[in-house]
């Protein structure tokens, strides 16, 4: 828990993210998060000076980890964990009994995408917390992925889109019969290509769009 006093100084380094995000969305992002196991722990070393570890549990074993920009991340067979440029320690996520044997993880420089075949887990850097939704029950998986601003998910009958900053999914409806044919991201946007039109999220706007081919 943070103490009290540091919560100014966090917030400060909160928004010069977030305004860098925005000013900057284009420009080639440094990578500030460095990441390793070591002896039954996870390391994070931020910008080559902080440096945070956290315990694996019993019969706890390492997935998948990665790095990007400011943030870094390890799965395990039990936990998601996510260390962002402006932490003071891992955030953690306890994934349910079997889930991670169907999870799949992405990451750019401001957010972390696992999506499991339950819900997708988002971690923002500009918040500083995870936001997740639940996945429509019986959907088929089609597509995820995550760009610099912009993570998204589509399954046979949704697309979830998550921008920087922003504390919810933004959700459209994949019609009856209509079918996903490709999925482009780039930094701060989405366009997925469908049978019938395309459906466009951007980080600007935060939310999904549409382009009838008609």
């Amino acid at each position: 828990m943070l103490i009290r006093r540091n919560i100014p100084k966090l917030l400060i380094c909160l928004s010069v993210l977030l305004s860098a995000i925005c000013a900057h969305g284009d420009e080639e992002i440094e990578d500030l998060i460095d990441i390793f196991e070591s002896n039954d722990k996870i390391v994070g070393i931020i910008d080559g000076k902080k440096t945070e570890s956290i315990d694996l549990r019993g019969y706890e074993e390492v997935l998948w980890h990665g790095s990007d920009g400011h943030l870094g991340a390890f799965l395990t067979n039990k936990r998601f964990f996510v260390l962002s440029s402006t932490s003071n320690a891992w955030h953690v996520m306890d994934l349910r009994s079997d889930e991670s044997e169907q999870a799949t993880a992405y990451i750019s420089p401001y957010l972390a995408l696992l999506v499991t075949g339950d819900r997708a887990i988002g971690f923002d850097a500009a918040s500083g917390r995870f936001v997740q939704v639940n996945l429509p029950i019986h959907d088929t998986l089609i597509d995820a992925g995550a760009g610099k601003n912009v993570a998204v998910v589509i399954t046979s009958g949704r697309a979830f889109g998550l921008a920087t900053g922003r504390s919810a999914f933004s959700e459209t409806d994949i019609r009856i019969r209509e079918t996903v044919k490709g999925m482009k991201i780039t930094s701060n946007k989405a366009i997925v290509r469908t049978s019938d039109r395309l459906l466009i999220f951007s980080a600007k706007g935060a939310g999904w769009r549409e382009e009838n081919y008609h």
